[in-house]
């Protein structure tokens, strides 16, 4: 997991951020390279003051083009007290909430192809609760084919999608 905040120059610039998007993207793709099976996440922000469509567009080009598997998409709220409270161009709630369903719709697609990448690979995954399900290695769950012992740590070929996970393969002949 890797906080993002935005992927707008101009917005980091106005957030007193370090970083810049080339920066943060390096590191991802680094990442990526060195574990292509992980799960890679970000915090990205919308709606903090002064956010444009084109600094927003930028942002939402910029998660689209990188590796993520998930994002924690945030609407930005006025703290009392904080710098970016009394900043000027304080983004309307409609558009804020607007832009966070739009990078969520990003994220759920991005999701769906790093879930379908999996379909045939074999995976490392722990057993969880009552046995039916398990966690894999890159944090995905996985309907097993059959219920198995909790805890127990096995290797699953995966052969579907769930709406939010992964689906086990059926043993050879199993019906």
């Amino acid at each position: 997991h890797a906080p993002l905040q935005t992927g707008s120059e101009r917005l980091l610039r106005r957030m007193r951020r370090r970083y810049r998007p080339h920066h943060y993207a390096s590191r991802i793709l680094e990442a990526r390279r060195l574990m292509p099976l992980a799960a890679i996440g970000a915090d990205v922000m919308v709606g903090f003051p002064g956010e444009t469509d084109e600094d927003f567009e930028e942002n939402r080009r910029f998660i689209a083009s990188l590796p993520f598997t998930y994002l924690h998409v945030f609407t930005y709220s006025a703290r009392p007290g904080t710098p970016a409270a009394a900043m000027p161009g304080q983004v309307p709630m409609r558009v804020r909430k607007e832009r966070n369903r739009l990078l969520r719709e990003l994220a759920a697609e991005k999701n769906l192809a790093f879930r379908r990448a999996m379909v045939g690979r074999r995976l490392s995954a722990v057993t969880l609760g009552d046995g039916r399900l398990a966690l894999t290695e890159n944090y995905l769950n996985v309907e097993l084919a059959r219920p198995r012992p909790a805890n127990e740590l096995m290797e699953v070929l995966i052969g579907g999608l769930t709406p939010d996970g992964l689906r086990e393969a059926a043993p050879a002949g199993a019906r």
